[in-house]
C-alpha cells in the first residue's frame, strides 16, 4: 500500500508545482522518455518529454492562474498505477472567462518515474472558455 501512496503523492506534487506555475517541476516526476497521450484534442496521439515540456509551459500563455485538484483517485491492482479524477479552474488570460475542466489521468510509473501519461477531457470546453486559441 505504501508504493501506491507514493506514487499519489506524487501526482499531489505535480499538480502542486503546476499550480504554482512552476512546470519544470511537474516534469521531475517524469521520465525522459515519457509518453503523453491526450484523446479528443487537435494534438498528437502521443508525445515526448520535450513536447510535453513545451505544452505545459504554453499553460502560462494561455491562462492567468491554474488550479487543478484532484476530487477522487481510483486505486488499482497494479501499484504502479494512480487514476484520478482532476477538476480544473484556470483564468484565461486577457479574458473574464474561466476555463473549468473535468480530467481523468492515468499516471503509469516505474522506479519512482512517470513513464507513460494519459488524460480524457471535453475539448469543448477548452474551445468554449478559450474561443479555440
Amino acid at each position: 500500500m505504501a508504493h501506491i501512496d507514493t506514487n499519489l503523492g506524487r501526482v499531489r506534487e505535480m499538480l502542486a508545482c503546476m499550480n504554482a506555475g512552476d512546470p519544470e517541476g511537474q516534469l521531475r516526476h517524469c521520465a525522459d522518455d515519457i509518453v503523453y497521450e491526450i484523446a479528443y484534442f487537435d494534438l498528437p496521439d502521443r508525445v515526448g518529454i520535450d513536447q510535453l515540456r513545451a505544452m505545459l509551459g504554453g499553460v502560462f500563455e494561455r491562462f492567468d492562474s491554474v488550479d487543478y485538484q484532484i476530487v477522487d483517485h481510483f486505486p488499482t491492482a497494479d501499484p504502479d498505477l494512480v487514476i484520478v479524477e482532476v477538476r480544473g479552474n484556470n483564468k484565461v488570460k486577457g479574458s473574464d472567462n474561466w476555463y473549468r475542466n473535468h480530467y481523468i489521468m492515468f499516471l503509469y510509473f516505474h522506479d519512482g518515474k512517470v513513464v507513460r501519461w494519459r488524460e480524457f477531457s471535453d475539448p469543448n470546453v477548452y474551445r468554449d472558455a478559450t474561443g479555440g486559441h
